[in-house]
């Protein structure tokens, strides 16, 4: 019995280290995630919620939306921010989603009277019906976690908040309705891209991903769609990485 209990422990051990080194090799080599004023972009704030950065926009009317909402169901670090900025949680108008996984839906529930608005094709993921089907989703098949989209949006559309103007963009891959929304000059990508140390973009991380050829080529269109008004784009805000200035890593991207 013991030596069974031993086999056992040595291969949990291994089946944890394992996990350990893929989330090692996954995650290294990207631009840190710096919290605070997202530079070129006024109004907008990098929160990070441990590994995560959640995005806080200015509306321009004492209110502002969010751009994911972490992976902390009690919100601590988005009302921290919240607070400095004097904005009370029900003065938050909308919540932006990128995408269904976990660490990006947490704190929805402490917003009571925001809008949560998703790409109409992540509406079945974020309510739990659909599974992921990345080779992490097929291990763990659904988060407990679910989300009840109140403003779905479709590819293309202006989502107005106010005098706040959302672009909205399906960049399929990462999930079937990961979106990046342009807001106030900043392309939010999700997770659909990551910045990397030397100052280029790639594409979403394998191993959470449901189709890395679907996210290159919803990428490579994006890029596309939008060079013919680059100047629009003045920053690229990954979720897990730093931002990177101008629309010029993306294209490059695009290009390989």
């Amino acid at each position: 019995m013991k030596r069974i209990l031993k086999v056992v422990g040595a291969l949990a051990l291994v089946l944890v280290l394992g996990v350990v080194g893929i989330f090692v090799a996954v995650f290294a080599g990207g631009r840190p995630l710096v919290e605070g004023p997202l530079p070129g972009a006024p109004g907008v704030t990098t929160v990070k919620d441990g590994f995560v950065g959640v995005f806080v926009v200015d509306v321009g009317d004492g209110r502002v939306v969010l751009v994911d909402a972490g992976n902390d169901e009690t919100g601590k670090a988005l009302k921290a921010e919240l607070e400095r900025r004097k904005v009370a949680p029900e003065q938050v108008a909308a919540v932006f989603i990128t995408h269904g996984h976990a660490d990006h839906t947490g704190a929805i529930s402490q917003f009571p009277k925001a809008e949560v608005i998703a790409v109409q094709e992540e509406v079945s993921v974020l309510a739990g019906q659909t599974p992921f089907r990345s080779p992490m989703g097929k291990v763990a098949p659904h988060s407990p976690r679910t989300v009840r989209v109140t403003r779905p949006a479709r590819d293309g559309e202006v989502v107005e908040i106010g005098p706040l103007k959302a672009e909205v963009f399906h960049v399929p891959g990462h999930t079937p309705g990961s979106a990046a929304y342009l807001i106030h000059g900043v392309l939010f990508v999700g997770d659909s891209a990551d910045s990397t140390r030397e100052g280029a973009l790639k594409g979403a991380k394998w191993v959470f991903s449901d189709s890395q050829e679907q996210n290159r080529e919803a990428l490579k269109a994006l890029a596309k769609r939008l060079a013919p008004r680059a100047g629009d784009v003045k920053v690229i805000a990954p979720s897990h990485t730093g931002p990177l200035a101008g629309l010029e890593a993306l294209t490059a991207l695009a290009g390989q």
